[in-house]
């Protein structure tokens, strides 16, 4: 993938989500995705076969912020590789995120990467909801299938 077919596949995901600005993706790398952030990164020189995806989960609470992290550290043991993502923190906001790598994104369409990205979404705002709710101390195999939707994994 180059430079151009990046900012092709940002409007082409841009236009399948129904975003008011087309170019805004390509051009700023952010998009809301149903009220949850995410950021899209390519660097041609650097990796032309991948392409970051940054997925903002939320704000760690204060109480019982060592047991949430325990859990997050679980879960990325339990499923994480470079195609399912990893959870990690953003110290400078004090926030949870995903990130996913997206190998061969030349075989994306804008419709398929619109439906990830959807997917991504509506996990973020579920593990935001069960996760990162303190008082929420269910085991983590429940959590996790109330937030991952079966299809994720077929999708990246």
């Amino acid at each position: 993938m180059d430079s151009s077919q990046f900012l092709k596949l940002c409007h082409a995901t841009s236009v399948a989500l129904g975003c008011a600005d087309n170019d805004a993706l390509g051009n700023s790398h952010s998009i809301n995705v149903d009220g949850v952030n995410m950021a899209l990164f390519f660097e041609e020189n650097f990796a032309p076969d991948h392409i970051l995806c940054y997925i903002d989960v939320g704000q760690l609470p204060a109480f019982r912020r060592e047991e949430i992290l325990e859990r997050i550290l679980a879960i990325n043991l339990l499923t994480a590789t470079k195609t399912s993502g990893v959870y990690g923190l953003d110290q400078a906001r004090d926030s949870l995120i995903f990130v996913q790598h997206f190998v061969s994104p030349e075989l994306l369409s804008g419709e398929v990467l619109a439906k990830i990205l959807s997917n991504y979404s509506a996990h973020s705002i579920s593990i935001k909801q069960n996760l990162l709710d303190p008082n929420n101390l269910r085991p983590l195999s429940f959590i996790l299938a109330d937030s991952l939707d079966q299809h994720l994994h077929h999708l990246a």
